[in-house]
C-alpha cells in the first residue's frame, strides 16, 4: 500500500511538472514568435511596402515634372525625395533579409534604379534642351520601372506581408497539446484522490484538493491570456495587417494612374494606351475603396469617406484632359494635369495620396498595436506557471505524507 501512495504520488508530481512545463514553454514561444514579428518581420514587410509606394511616386513626379516645362522646384524636390526614400527603404530592407532569393531581388531593384535615374536624369537634360528624344528616355524609364522594378519591388512585398500573416498565425493558433496535457493532470488528480480516499477511508485529502485548486488556477489564468493573446493576433492579421496591404495596393494604384495621366502627354500617339490603363486602374480603386469601406472592421474610415468623391473628380479632369488631346490641344491638357483649380487633376490626386497615407500610417499604428497587446497579455504567466506547479508540488506532498506515515 505505501508503495502504491509513492507512486501515485510520483507520477502526480510529474504530470504537474509536465504540464508546467508544456504550458510555460508554450508562452515562451509564442511572446518569442511575437516579439519577432514585432521587431524584425513586420518593419521588415514595412519596409518593403515604403519601397514599393515610393518607387511609385517616383514614377510619377518624374512624369509630373517632365510635362511641367520649367519643372517646378516643388514637384523636382517630391521626385528626389521618393528616390533618396527608396534607397533608405532598400537599406532597410537588405538589412533584414537572410534569403538568398530575395537578396538577389534586392539586388536587381538596386541595379535597375540606377539604370532609371540616370534614364530619367537623361530625359530631363533633353527635354531642358528642347530635344524631343527626351520623351523617349522618360518613356523608357517608366517602361522599366513599370514592367520590372515595380513587379520586382511587389513580389518583395508581397514575400515580406505573407511572412508577417504566417508568424502571425502561429501566434494565434490553440496549444491544444497543452490543455490535454493539463486536463489530463486535473483528471488523474480527481482519480488519485478519490483512490486515496477509498484506501484510507478519508473522504477530503486537503493536500490534493489544494494542488488542484493550484492547477485549475493555472488552466484558468493560461487559457485567460491565451484567449486574449489570440484574439488580438487575430485581429492584426485579420485586420490590421490587411488593411494596410489594401490601403498600400490603392495608394500605389493611384501613383500608376497618375504616371498613366502624364505619360499620355509626354508620348503623343499612344494616348488610348494610357487613357485605357488609367481608366482601368481608376476602376479598381475605386472597387477596391468600396469593398474596403463596406468592412465592419475598416480601420481609418473618417480619411477615406471623400475618396470616392476625389476619384470622381479625378476621373472628370482626366476627360477633360483627354477632350484637350482629342483636339491636339496639349498645352490646355497640361494646365488641366498640373493646374490647382477645384476642377483640375492634381488637387485630387494630392488629397488623396495624402489621405491614403494617413490611412497606411494608421493601419500599421493599430498592426503593432495588436502585436504588442498580444504580447503583453502573455507577461507574467511563464512565472505565475512556474510558482503555481511548485505550489500544487508542495501540497501534494504534504497531501500524501501523512497517509505515508500511517504505515510506519
Amino acid at each position: 500500500m505505501p508503495g502504491r501512495i509513492l507512486i501515485c504520488g510520483m507520477i502526480l508530481t510529474a504530470m504537474v511538472a509536465l504540464s508546467a512545463f508544456a504550458t510555460s514553454t508554450t508562452i515562451g514561444h509564442r511572446q518569442q514568435a511575437l516579439t519577432t514579428v514585432l521587431n524584425h518581420t513586420e518593419p521588415l514587410a514595412f519596409a518593403a511596402g515604403q519601397l514599393y509606394t515610393t518607387l511609385s511616386v517616383a514614377d510619377a513626379a518624374a512624369a509630373t515634372a517632365f510635362i511641367a516645362g520649367a519643372e517646378p522646384t516643388d514637384v523636382r524636390q517630391r521626385y528626389e525625395q521618393a528616390i533618396t526614400d527608396a534607397a533608405v527603404a532598400l537599406t532597410r530592407a537588405s538589412s533584414g533579409l537572410t534569403d538568398d532569393p530575395l537578396q538577389q531581388l534586392l539586388g536587381r531593384i538596386n541595379a535597375r534604379l540606377a539604370v532609371y535615374t540616370g534614364l530619367v536624369e537623361t530625359a530631363r537634360t533633353n527635354n531642358r534642351l528642347g530635344n524631343p528624344v527626351g520623351s523617349s528616355y522618360l518613356s523608357e524609364a517608366s517602361a522599366l520601372m513599370q514592367q520590372s522594378i515595380l513587379p520586382d519591388a511587389q513580389k518583395l512585398y508581397d514575400e515580406t506581408s505573407a511572412r508577417v500573416d504566417a508568424e502571425t498565425t502561429a501566434s494565434a493558433r490553440v496549444p491544444a497539446p497543452v490543455f490535454l496535457v493539463v486536463v489530463a493532470t486535473l483528471l488523474f488528480g480527481a482519480f488519485a484522490n478519490r483512490w486515496l480516499a477509498r484506501r484510507t477511508r478519508r473522504r477530503l485529502n486537503i493536500g490534493f484538493v489544494a494542488g488542484g485548486l493550484a492547477v485549475l488556477i493555472m488552466v484558468i489564468w493560461v487559457g485567460t491570456v491565451l484567449a486574449i493573446s489570440t484574439t488580438e493576433s487575430r485581429s492584426a492579421k485579420g485586420t490590421a495587417a490587411e488593411s494596410l496591404k489594401t490601403i498600400t495596393s490603392l495608394a500605389i494604384t493611384a501613383q500608376q494612374a497618375r504616371a498613366d495621366e502624364t505619360l499620355a502627354l509626354i508620348r503623343r500617339g499612344d494616348e488610348s494606351v494610357r487613357k485605357q490603363s488609367y481608366y482601368q486602374r481608376i476602376d479598381t480603386m475605386d472597387k477596391t475603396l468600396s469593398d474596403y469601406l463596406g468592412r465592419q472592421d475598416a480601420i481609418d474610415k473618417p480619411d477615406l469617406q471623400q475618396a470616392d468623391q476625389l476619384l470622381t473628380r479625378w476621373r472628370q479632369a482626366d476627360d477633360r484632359m483627354n477632350a484637350y488631346i482629342a483636339v491636339g490641344n496639349y498645352q490646355a491638357a497640361t494646365e488641366v494635369a498640373l493646374g490647382t483649380g477645384e476642377e483640375d487633376s492634381t488637387p485630387a490626386f494630392d488629397t488623396l495620396e495624402e489621405n491614403f497615407d494617413k490611412a497606411i500610417q494608421e493601419c500599421r499604428r493599430q498592426l503593432r498595436n495588436d502585436i504588442l497587446n498580444a504580447r503583453s497579455a502573455l507577461s507574467g504567466a511563464t512565472a505565475g506557471t512556474v510558482v503555481l506547479s511548485v505550489f500544487a508540488t508542495v501540497a501534494l506532498g504534504f497531501g500524501l505524507w501523512p497517509r505515508m506515515s500511517e504505515y510506519r
